[in-house]
C-alpha cells in the first residue's frame, strides 16, 4: 500500500475520527487530574482505584460479552437483538450484585482491605457497573454502523459531566466526588449514546423476545468461551491494584493508581480506537474472504514505533515529569512509572491486534491465553513481603513473557485464516 492510499483510505480516517475524539475526551481528565490530585488525597485516590477496579472486573460479565457479537451479523435486525440481550442480561446481573453486597457486604470489606470510611461506595457499584455495560452495547452498535464520530462525542460527553461533578465535589471536600463523578458521566455517555443509534437506524421495534432466543443461541460461544477467561484476563489486569492495596497502604495504592492511569492514556488514546476499527475492518474482510496479516503486521509496527520515544522518556525522566506536572507529592508515582512503562508499551502493541480472535471468531484461541495470563498473574499473591519496587519488577516481567506469547499466537492464527484462503 503506498503512502497516498494509506493517508486516504477508510481504514485510518477511521482510526483519527476515533483518536482525535478520544484525545479530546481523555484531556479533560488529564486536565482535571492536575486538580483532582491536588484536592483529593492519595488516600481517596486509593480507594477510588480499588472501586474502580471492582467495576472494571463485573462489567466484563454483565453481558456476558454478547456485546462483542453486535458487529457480526449480516442483518441489522439481528444485532439489533444483540443489543436489547446484552443490555436485558446487564440490567438482571446487577440487581443480584446489589443483592450481593447487602447481604455480605462485611465481608466483603474485610476481603478487599477496603477502607470503612468509604465502605458506602461499593452499593454504587452494580449502578455505575450497569451504566458503562450498556453503553458498552450501544457503542458496539455505533461501531457496526461506523459512526465513529458519534462514538468520539459520547466520549466527550462522558468526561465533561465526570470532570465537573468530581471537581466541584472535590472543592466541597466531598470524596463521594469521584465515585459520583464516575456514575453522572456514565448517564451522560448513555443518554448521548442513544440519541446516536436514533441517529444510526436503531429501532427499539425490531426487538422481541423470538430474535433475542435466535441470537442468544446463535452467539453463545462468547458467553460460553469469553465470558469467564476475559473475566480472569480482567481480574489479571486490575488484580495488581488490589493486592498493592491489600499488602502495602492506600497511600503506595494511589502512587500506583496516578502511574497506572498515566500509562493507560495511550491505550484508551490509541489502541483502544485501533481495536474497534479494525475489528470492523477484519469482519468486513472475512465477510468478503480476504486476507488480514498484512493490516495486523502494518498495525503492530506503528504501534511499536511510538512506544520508542515514551520509554526513554518515561525511563530516564519519570520522577522528574511527575513532581512537575502533578505536585512534588507525586513524584513516587513517577519512580514506579519507570519500571511500568516497559509493560504497559507490550500491551500498546499487542492488545488491539488481539481483536483478531472475536473477529475470526477464534474465541476458544484467545480464551486460553486468557486462562494462561491469569494463571501467571496470580503468582503476585504467593510473593513473599518485598519492597514495593521489586513487586513492580516482577509483575513487568510477567507482563513481558505473557504478551509476547500472546503476540506469537496472534500471528500465527491470522496466518493460518490467510493460509484458508489459497
Amino acid at each position: 500500500m503506498t503512502k497516498k492510499e494509506i493517508f486516504s483510505s477508510e481504514f485510518l480516517r477511521n482510526i483519527l475520527t476515533l483518536i482525535s475524539g478520544t484525545a479530546i475526551a481523555q484531556l479533560i481528565p488529564v486536565a482535571m487530574q492536575l486538580i483532582l490530585r491536588r484536592i483529593y488525597t492519595p488516600e481517596v485516590f486509593g480507594a477510588f482505584a480499588v472501586y474502580m477496579s471492582l467495576v472494571g472486573i463485573l462489567v466484563v460479565v454483565s453481558t456476558l460479552r454478547y456485546e462483542m457479537a453486535i458487529v457480526l451479523p449480516e442483518k441489522d435486525k439481528d444485532a439489533t437483538n444483540i443489543v436489547g440481550l446484552s443490555i436485558f442480561i446487564s440490567v438482571s446481573i446487577n440487581v443480584i450484585f446489589f443483592l450481593i453486597l447487602l447481604i455480605f457486604k462485611e465481608q466483603i470489606i474485610k476481603l478487599l482491605d477496603f477502607p470503612v470510611e468509604y465502605s458506602y461506595w461499593l452499593y454504587l457499584i452494580p449502578l455505575s457497573t450497569l451504566l458503562l455495560s450498556t453503553y458498552q452495547a450501544l457503542n458496539y452498535w455505533l461501531i457496526r454502523k461506523k459512526a465513529f464520530k458519534a462514538s468520539s462525542i459520547n466520549k466527550i460527553s462522558r468526561r465533561s459531566a465526570e470532570g465537573i461533578i468530581q471537581a466541584s465535589m472535590g472543592f466541597l471536600k466531598k470524596p463521594l466526588g469521584l465515585a459520583l463523578g464516575d456514575i453522572i458521566g456514565n448517564l451522560a455517555n448513555n443518554i448521548s449514546g442513544l440519541i446516536q443509534l436514533k441517529k444510526n437506524d436503531f429501532k427499539f421495534s425490531n426487538i422481541n423476545f423470538v430474535t433475542i432466543k435466535y441470537v442468544a443461541k446463535r452467539y453463545i460461544e462468547f458467553p460460553k468461551y469469553q465470558a469467564f477467561p476475559y473475566l480472569l484476563n480482567t481480574i489479571s489486569l486490575l488484580f495488581p491494584v488490589l493486592i498493592i492495596n491489600r499488602i502495602y497502604s492506600e497511600d503506595i495504592t494511589g502512587y500506583f493508581d496516578l502511574s497506572r492511569m498515566v500509562l493507560a492514556l495511550p491505550l484508551s488514546l490509541i489502541t483502544m480506537s485501533i481495536s474497534q476499527v479494525l475489528f470492523q475492518k477484519i469482519s468486513e474482510k472475512r465477510n468478503k474472504g480476504e486476507k488480514i496479516l498484512k493490516d495486523i503486521l502494518n498495525t503492530s509496527k506503528t504501534l511499536a514505533l511510538l512506544t520508542i520515544p515514551a520509554i526513554i522518556i518515561l525511563y530516564f525522566w519519570g520522577t522528574e515529569l511527575f513532581g512537575f506536572v502533578f505536585g512534588k507529592t507525586w513524584e513516587i508515582s513517577g519512580d514506579y512509572t519507570s519500571i511500568l512503562v516497559f509493560s504497559y508499551s507490550i500491551k500498546f502493541i499487542v492488545s488491539p491486534i488481539s481483536i483478531v480472535f472475536p473477529a475470526l471468531e477464534k474465541i476458544k484461541i484467545g480464551a486460553i491465553w486468557q486462562i494462561f495470563y491469569f494463571c501467571t498473574i496470580i503468582i503476585l499473591v504467593f510473593l513473599p513481603e518485598i519492597a514495593i519496587k521489586d513487586f513492580l519488577f516482577i509483575y513487568v516481567g510477567i507482563e513481558l513473557i505473557a504478551y509476547a506469547i500472546y503476540f506469537f499466537m496472534i500471528y500465527k492464527v491470522t496466518q493460518n485464516y490467510d493460509k484458508s484462503l489459497n
